[in-house]
């Protein structure tokens, strides 16, 4: 596609839309005058159409490199729908996999390929990558390329690389979380030419910032969830994966239709409850913080943290999952004073000493039974806790160890979510005729699966093995022995499913003598994250606008927003008969529980004012306590 249309013209032939959102349409003014470029936008703004119409634009592939597997493959599923030709590369895939797709890149069938920072460094990527014609290199995540950033990883730092081979090709980093010194850091690591940074608005109209001080946790959420259901869906976000399970099935005995979502879970177990809460068929989801990466649902009315976040800039991109068709929603935080201390001691934990993680990398070694100088690019299933048991790590301290050594590229944790066989022809079309002729019996299977599976002899192509049994009429554990016995005759190849987590050691094993740390691996990196959680505690002790308070934490000056709690109990302070009229009325319309307003959202003030008013009203003889048989109730008085 030839820049004789403009960047409307492709939103609108692919997307459907007529004008772009925030400063989508700057970003990408920049990008086609080839000028490296800083992006700075919020949640759900769109970051990606930023790189996807240049790309549609310009002659060549466009690299994206994201840390988000989960991410790229909705992103690659989304553009092929809509007849965009895209791949991702990540380590699901096999080496010939990858050559496949890094040929077709090579022939220009390829618009846009995503790939993991740890493949910017290897030879296999490089030795193509120097031959494509490249027209563009996107950075997702930007920050995680800065020290200073909530969630630094070392791998990006080996992007700026990929500069000397193609000096001329225009760099867009895009961040939905970066203060002014982390985007200075992301355009010095990446060699911008020029500074170059584009702030989109962060302000959020729509949403209403709400932290609530509260011992009795579970009651509270019960009652905001009650309020805000019918409005549509939400998301309760916790820490650990047990809690999950744990506040789901809490809620499902209060009423709630409440289902949880974690990666320990099965795969099919995981997709069947995010489609239901994806099809509105539950008040809402209990999860882990990674749940909501790559799911474009507009419609989430709220996000509610059960847990504290580790960092504003955690706090921010979660929030920002709810309201993105820009109507009315909430993001509320529920804490007391053992989640601060909490908070402070999962940082402690989240970085072992130097000398557990070396016995994690020696116990993982022998694990796998690898001797000192080999090792490299094996890759294995992974069952960590049963690992974790048979080591005697404690599971909590132990994955925290695993998550180091993964950020220092010395192992790689897939954890699977692209649970599907997949099958590629070695063989030509020949040579499968000839094969049949010695060994008719696997006539049958080879046809189904070239009558089923378009372009199976030419690329990897995803395939059902209950499928092929009900067509060949077979029993699926045969289909899957025939399979691998095709293989063993290299007629094609065969990755069967799995649900395992799995390991790659990126390098030989590493003696102890020489195994270190680098000090931005460990000691920085804890040191930032200890200030990013000490931030995160005075955020939600501050009586400042929440939403000002964030804005101004990323250098955005901002007037008060007039819709988080904290506005909206200054504003009720001024107007306290508006607020005891409207107690009373609600009274009048239905009897309400007596610690309704002790929990209810609906009037943005303390519970203790609530209380209060409640007892002028009692005293002025204007309601009374009703006992039923299970619970005691405010009425009106019938005057």
């Amino acid at each position: 596609m030839s820049q004789e249309i403009s960047p409307k013209d492709v939103l609108k032939k692919y997307w459907g839309y007529d004008t772009f959102r925030y400063n989508q349409e700057e970003v990408i003014e920049n990008i086609l005058s080839n000028k490296d470029t800083l992006a700075l936008m919020p949640t759900g703004a769109g970051k990606s159409l930023c790189y996807q119409i240049p790309a549609l634009m310009k002659k060549g592939v466009c690299i994206v490199i994201s840390p988000l597997v989960a991410l790229m493959l909705d992103q690659q599923k989304s553009l092929e729908e809509k007849g965009i030709s895209s791949k991702a590369i990540h380590s699901n895939l096999s080496r010939q996999e990858i050559e496949t797709i890094l040929n077709n890149c090579l022939l220009s069938k390829i618009k846009i390929l995503y790939i993991s920072p740890e493949r910017v460094s290897s030879k296999l990527f490089l030795s193509y990558f120097e031959k494509m014609k490249i027209s563009l290199i996107a950075v997702d995540e930007a920050h995680c390329i800065s020290m200073w950033g909530y969630d630094f990883r070392p791998s990006f730092l080996k992007i700026a690389n990929l500069r000397k081979y193609h000096p001329q090709v225009a760099i867009l980093a895009l961040s939905a979380t970066a203060q002014r010194q982390v985007a200075k850091d992301i355009e010095e690591k990446l060699l911008f030419k020029k500074p170059n940074t584009i702030y989109s608005s962060f302000e959020k109209e729509n949403i209403s910032y709400n932290i609530f001080y509260e011992e009795n946790k579970l009651e509270r959420l019960v009652y905001i969830i009650k309020e805000l259901r019918k409005d549509g869906v939400g998301i309760i976000y916790v820490r650990s994966r047990g809690n999950t399970i744990r506040i789901a099935h809490q809620l499902q005995s209060l009423g709630i239709k409440a289902l949880a979502y974690n990666a320990a879970m099965s795969f099919p177990l995981r997709k069947l409850h995010q489609i239901k809460w994806q099809n509105d068929e539950v008040d809402c989801i209990v999860a882990t913080t990674a749940f909501g990466m790559g799911i474009d649902k507009k419609d989430v009315r709220y996000v509610i943290h059960w847990d504290l976040p580790h960092s504003i800039e955690e706090y921010t991109q979660e929030v920002g999952r709810a309201g993105r068709d820009l109507k009315k929603a909430f993001g509320i935080l529920l804490y007391n004073d053992n989640d601060i201390e909490q908070l402070r001691g999962n940082i402690e934990k989240m970085f072992p000493s130097k000398k557990y993680i070396q016995n994690m990398y020696n116990a993982l070694c022998n694990y796998y039974q690898l001797a000192v100088g080999t090792g490299k690019d094996i890759r294995r299933d992974f069952p960590m806790l049963s690992f974790f048991h048979r080591y005697n790590f404690n599971a909590y301290e132990g994955y925290n160890a695993i998550k180091l050594l993964e950020r220092s590229s010395l192992i790689e944790i897939i954890e699977s979510d692209d649970v599907v066989s997949r099958i590629f022809f070695i063989a030509n079309r020949e040579e499968v005729f000839a094969f049949l002729e010695d060994y008719p019996q696997y006539y049958h299977l080879i046809e189904a699966l070239r009558r089923n599976y378009a372009g199976i002899m030419t690329q990897f192509t995803i395939i059902s093995e209950e499928k092929l049994a009900r067509i060949t009429y077979d029993e699926e554990k045969n289909v899957k022995k025939s399979l691998k016995m095709l293989e063993q005759y290299n007629i094609l190849h065969y990755e069967p499913k799995t649900e395992n987590a799995q390991i790659i050691f990126t390098f030989d094993r590493i003696p102890d003598s020489n195994f270190s740390l680098s000090e931005e691996t460990y000691y920085n990196v804890k040191k930032t994250h200890k200030q990013k959680a000490e931030e995160m505690i005075d955020f939600i002790k501050s009586k400042e606008c929440r939403e000002k308070y964030i804005l101004n934490y990323f250098n955005l000056p901002i007037e008060n927003c007039n819709r988080c709690d904290i506005c909206l109990k200054n504003n009720q302070k001024k107007n306290k008969k508006e607020l005891k009229e409207r107690i009373f009325n609600d009274i009048k319309l239905s009897p309400k529980k007596l610690n309704y307003f002790a929990y209810s959202i609906n009037y943005n003030s303390t519970k203790e004012e609530n209380i209060e008013i409640v007892r002028e009203l009692l005293d002025e003889d204007k309601i009374f306590v009703k006992k039923s048989a299970t619970d005691l109730y405010l009425s009106a008085t019938d005057l």
